[in-house]
């Protein structure tokens, strides 16, 4: 049973390449980046706890290990909880349906977790917080509607 495709390749490399991008700028940025820098942000995007710019290695290694986690979940796929009945007829296409959304969903995690790492503002852009909702949740609903079109 093949369920990984070009696409979700795609996506993986988009995801090691933001993941590298964010280690580089880190790496190279580091004496230009401020002393303290934002630590936690409030639901109205302004900063309200502030660390040392060492802090920062702390959402990139979060970033990485989830990536990682993520990607042996995918190797997996007799684990993952489908929501549908597996039979021999729709075996492959549920898994398929599944990894897509897996990988895009790691997708939106990186890039949620690289704007983070990188960005050193005292407030987050407003549209941060609805841009990073639709990320997170918009890959689950448009794929859960797929699987139950596929079951």
């Amino acid at each position: 049973m093949k369920i990984k495709t070009k696409f979700g390749m795609a996506i993986q490399v988009l995801c090691i390449l933001c993941l590298v991008g964010t280690t580089l700028f880190i790496l190279i940025c580091w004496n230009k980046i401020p002393k303290e820098i934002p630590s936690h942000y409030n639901m109205a995007g302004e900063a309200d706890a502030m660390s040392g710019k060492g802090f920062l290695f702390f959402p990139l290694i979060m970033n990485w290990l989830m990536f990682l986690g993520i990607s042996v979940l995918e190797q997996f796929p007799q684990a993952w909880n489908t929501g549908v009945k597996i039979t021999r007829q729709n075996r492959e296409r549920v898994y398929r349906t599944l990894y897509h959304m897996i990988v895009c969903l790691k997708l939106s995690v990186v890039l949620i977790f690289s704007f983070l790492t990188v960005w050193h503002g005292a407030y987050l852009p407003f549209w941060f917080f609805p841009v990073s909702m639709a990320a997170a949740f918009g890959p689950m609903v448009f794929f859960m509607i797929r699987l139950w079109r596929v079951k």
